[in-house]
């Protein structure tokens, strides 16, 4: 019964963590699509639920930290580096298309299209922005990962419950909204 317990509340624990960095990573893409927005001269709006919060971010950042933490052992650097990018660049692209063609399926909303780019494979796919992914999943998890895992380590249970309920909320709405429920 111990061991029940003890292991019972490690998966609780995992979850915490994986639900916080889920939480700050949607904000921090949340807030990349705002800057990235203003600065091509975008309609400034992220995601399509209401709350400063973009999901597929933190659903990408936690498979892909999830993917990385098992290349850790490859040897040498350069090595584990060229695994890292070629399966984020994999792994994002398919998550994009998914992303885009479920959007459209379901919302019958299109919140990008790359159809304007040199390389663009249809609309939700372009090698230019997969390759920006790429790299940018590998900063990421060696140098803002170390900051934001202290981060998500410490966030109170009680407000990784709050913040859980308020998405769920939000997704609840948003689905009644554009589905017209």
């Amino acid at each position: 019964m111990n061991n029940y317990i003890y292991l019972s509340h490690n998966i609780i624990g995992e979850l915490m963590y994986i639900f916080n960095n889920f939480i700050i990573y949607s904000v921090l893409g949340y807030i990349l699509e705002i800057i990235i927005s203003l600065i091509f001269n975008h309609n400034p709006s992220s995601g399509f639920m209401y709350g400063p919060y973009t999901p597929v971010y933190g659903i990408g950042i936690c498979l892909i930290f999830s993917l990385f933490d098992k290349y850790k052992k490859i040897k040498p650097d350069f090595k584990k580096i060229l695994v890292m990018f070629i399966s984020s660049f994999i792994l994002l692209t398919f998550l994009e298309l998914i992303g885009g063609e479920l959007l459209k399926l379901l919302y019958h909303i299109k919140l990008w299209d790359y159809t304007g780019l040199p390389l663009h494979l249809g609309k939700y796919i372009s090698i230019e922005i997969s390759t920006i992914w790429g790299i940018g999943t590998i900063l990421i998890y060696l140098y803002l990962k170390p900051k934001t895992d202290k981060l998500a380590k410490k966030i109170p249970k009680w407000v990784t419950i709050s913040i859980l309920f308020i998405i769920i909320i939000d997704f609840i709405i948003t689905n009644i909204n554009l589905l017209k429920i």
